[in-house]
């Protein structure tokens, strides 16, 4: 195994800072956004919020925001600071895309009772994974008790209130508590609908990202050049580095979906589609 090596090439990134200034306006103006309250608004995220599961909609909702941000100043840092090496960058940009898809799926729909819907969805779904991670733990003769304690307290308590929940919006538990597939939803976003090619890169690009954040080689050949060629035991060794144009396409139609995202939550924020 060998230590990834600089290759002195200054990576070609295109009008690619152009979406990064872009993104820092639209985190500067969700930053700016006035309190509800205060500016007295009647906005979609006003009349959300004041039904059931709508103050947990919009808390998802920034916290995914968040997410994204945060990964895409890593992935500046790491761009100026460490360089783009064949694994890392595109690591980083799989979860700015994941978290802007799940920002935008839960306030994309123009019915508020479907937006809390997906916000509810969206943190059962985060229950059931912390459920799981400390279920773990039952194995172990010391902390099982302590577990399975706190699972009964859940059924009376949180999950309670998620089924309460889901009982007034109308909707079975078992539908809450379905899985969201991320590629087929991404088709179904309303910026999506009617563009067909959009919608073809939109999931390339999520499949691809996938298989780079699972260490897969197709994902690498994919997004990588080929250099040097070696004789190693069993086959040839290849000297790889990052592919420009597509790590640069994949960072555009990531940061389409995260400036989408942005754009709907001012929307919800300060307007009102109430037909």
């Amino acid at each position: 195994m060998r230590r990834p090596q600089p290759t002195g090439v200054l990576m070609d990134l295109g009008n690619l800072p152009e979406y990064w200034g872009m993104l820092a306006s639209e985190f500067q103006t969700l930053e700016s956004l006035p309190a509800l309250a205060e500016a007295r608004l009647l906005s979609d995220r006003a009349f959300d919020e004041s039904q059931v599961a709508g103050p947990r909609t919009y808390m998802a909702v920034e916290r995914y925001l968040g997410v994204a941000r945060d990964n895409h100043e890593a992935l500046l840092a790491l761009l100026e600071h460490r360089g783009a090496t064949v694994w890392a960058p595109w690591s980083l940009l799989r979860p700015i895309f994941e978290a802007s898809f799940f920002a935008t799926w839960i306030i994309d729909p123009s019915s508020g009772r479907e937006r809390r819907l997906r916000g509810l969805r969206s943190e059962v779904q985060d229950f059931y994974q912390r459920r799981k991670h400390r279920a773990v733990f039952k194995r172990l003769p010391q902390t099982r008790r302590h577990v399975e304690d706190a699972e009964r307290k859940e059924e009376q308590g949180q999950l309670a209130v998620y089924r309460s929940e889901a009982a007034a919006l109308g909707e079975s538990f078992d539908r809450v508590h379905q899985r969201i597939n991320v590629a087929e939803e991404l088709l179904k976003l309303n910026f999506v609908r009617g563009k067909d090619d959009f919608a073809v890169f939109l999931e390339g690009t999520w499949r691809l990202l996938s298989g780079f954040e699972h260490g897969l080689a197709w994902a690498l050949l994919r997004g990588a050049d080929r250099g040097a060629e070696t004789e190693i035991p069993g086959g040839k060794g290849v000297v790889l580095s990052i592919n420009d144009n597509e790590f640069v396409n994949a960072a555009k139609v990531t940061y389409a979906l995260l400036a989408t995202a942005c754009r709907l939550l001012k929307s919800r924020h300060l307007e009102s589609d109430r037909r």
